[in-house]
């Protein structure tokens, strides 16, 4: 068996967007080596804004059939970042 690798993932969203529509987006977005997306915070206050929240999310990522390499791991994270951006308004914070 073959490595998972744990990357984590900050957005500021719309107090609207639920994190079942996240793990939906996540999973349309990435159906081959994405293994589970969690959520390990929710952070709402003054600092982000009127009407917005923060999810600090982590991704579970693993290849049944070989290691991961960085370059993949960042590629399928930039993927997950942009579909997030698109379809939810979301802010990536750094």
């Amino acid at each position: 068996k073959f490595p998972e690798v744990r990357r984590d993932l900050s957005l500021v969203i719309d107090k609207t967007v639920t994190f079942q529509e996240i793990k939906r987006l996540a999973n349309q977005t990435e159906k081959t080596i994405l293994k589970s997306v969690g959520i390990f915070d929710v952070y709402e206050g003054k600092n982000l804004g009127e009407g917005k929240k923060s999810y600090s999310i982590s991704f579970i990522l693993q290849d049944e059939h070989q290691t991961l390499t960085d370059k993949v791991i960042d590629s399928t994270m930039e993927k997950l970042m942009k579909s997030f951006e698109k379809e939810l308004g979301a802010v990536i914070r750094k």
